[in-house]
């Protein structure tokens, strides 16, 4: 195993025990962690497996194997990026949603209390 092999497996062993430690102690989302233990997962196979890297560093194009698992890493870290961003619209949408129904039930209860008056 070469040196980066060690250090994939490496990282993506403490990765993976990180998640779940924060899974277990209700840290973390169960839908958040399931993308990092993709990741772990995919970065164990990678080091287990070099030979997928070999393979897209052969179809990339690209000199070193250490640089296809950095491109690697960057389009997973992007798409996680865009997922993310996906979520925060989502609750962005939510809490304008929940303003308005806030505002509507104050606005209710306001005419409720002045009928009593």
């Amino acid at each position: 195993m070469s040196s980066l092999q060690v250090s994939l497996f490496t990282v993506s062993i403490v990765v993976l025990f990180i998640v779940l430690w924060n899974i277990i102690k209700n840290h973390m989302d169960i839908g958040y962690a399931m993308v990092w233990i993709l990741w772990a997962i995919g970065m164990v196979i990678f080091s287990l497996f070099p030979q997928i890297i070999e393979w897209i560093r052969q179809v990339l194009g690209i000199q070193t194997q250490s640089n296809a698992v950095f491109l690697i890493t960057i389009f997973l870290l992007y798409c996680l990026t865009f997922y993310l961003y996906l979520r925060i619209s989502r609750h962005n949408e939510d809490i304008i949603n929940l303003n308005y129904e806030i505002s509507s039930l104050k606005k209710k209860v306001e005419e409720l209390e002045n009928k009593k008056k």
